[in-house]
């Protein structure tokens, strides 16, 4: 469908999320587009390192808004943030078509992130 048959498919650091590119009028202007996909959450959330064992702390402590949680990409998606900030590094916009639950745009937000880390100045737009 997209780009007439001109799609041309790229493999990337990912084995399950491959890069597709085709030329596509966007906004009354020709751009080549890339699609791509990712497989579910980003990110994992962990508490500080000192609060992380069980034998750590009293567990009601964890519930106390003070208590650091880090938020970052987990290892096993590295790969999909390699190819996310390679290709918003190059990119003018974000288009994201991601599921329209609370799910979907947690993980919307994850790509974003991910995404304005390499290109600050990247337009994103979602699709509705």
């Amino acid at each position: 469908i997209f780009g007439g048959g001109n799609s041309r498919k790229q493999t990337t650091d990912s084995k399950y999320n491959c890069l597709w590119t085709c030329p596509y009028v966007l906004d009354g202007q020709q751009v080549e587009l890339a699609i791509t996909s990712v497989t579910g959450h980003l990110c994992q959330h962990e508490f500080e390192q000192s609060k992380r064992q069980w034998s750590s702390c009293d567990p009601v402590s964890l519930l106390d808004t003070r208590v650091t949680v880090l938020k970052e990409v987990a290892e096993d998606k590295r790969d999909i943030e390699r190819m996310l900030k390679k290709e918003a590094g190059k990119s003018g916009q974000l288009l994201c078509f991601l599921d329209c639950d609370r799910e979907g745009e947690n993980i919307s937000y994850e790509v974003i992130d991910v995404c304005r880390s390499a290109n600050a100045s990247i337009k994103v737009r979602r699709a509705v």
